[in-house]
């Protein structure tokens, strides 16, 4: 049996900039953390050693980036996690789980649809939804005047922040300018 507690760890020596206890009752999850991509594939391998499955693969385009979330779930242990990543940059690109968790291929593919998210090592990148001679920018991406923050979504509710100068750089980012 994993504890909370254990899974809390396990993420914390991986990297994690932030870690976060839930309430289940009210937000569905008990424990979140934001991981460096480069852990991702590590502590997949580890849940679902755990009996731990993939629910979902979700992304939301945010002024930081795009926040890619993972949601598990195991039939012996109570509680949803999710484990988020940050994808950067003009050509955004995060690890994929589907060499780990079959199900994760169609998730990816349609991320990468919506939003032009890579996911290196995706065994079938085509696209799921949209025409293979598709062009244009992803139809989910929006204008920069659009976003909000990722820290002004409460996404993380009360975060242990792990990185404080990461977590002040994100929430305070310098201005051109400045």
């Amino acid at each position: 049996m994993t504890s909370i507690d254990s899974l809390e760890g396990r993420f914390k020596e991986a990297g994690a900039l932030v870690v976060c206890r839930h309430d289940f009752k009210r937000e569905g999850l008990v424990l979140s953390a934001l991981i460096p991509a480069n852990a991702l594939t590590e502590l997949a391998e580890g849940l679902k050693g755990d009996g731990y499955t993939l629910l979902d693969v979700s992304i939301l385009h945010a002024k930081e980036g795009f926040l890619v979330t993972y949601h598990f779930d195991s039939f012996k242990e109570p509680g949803r996690l999710a484990l988020r990543v940050l994808a950067q940059g003009d050509q955004p690109a995060v690890p994929s789980l589907a060499p780990i968790f079959d199900g994760a291929e169609w998730h990816e593919r349609e991320g990468r649809d919506f939003y032009g998210v890579a996911f290196l090592g995706n065994p079938n990148p085509m696209p799921l939804i949209l025409p293979e001679d598709f062009q244009g920018d992803p139809p989910l991406r929006k204008a920069p005047a659009a976003l909000a923050s990722i820290t002004a979504l409460g996404l993380f509710g009360k975060p242990q922040i792990l990185d404080a100068a990461w977590w002040e750089n994100l929430t305070n980012p310098v201005k051109d300018g400045d």
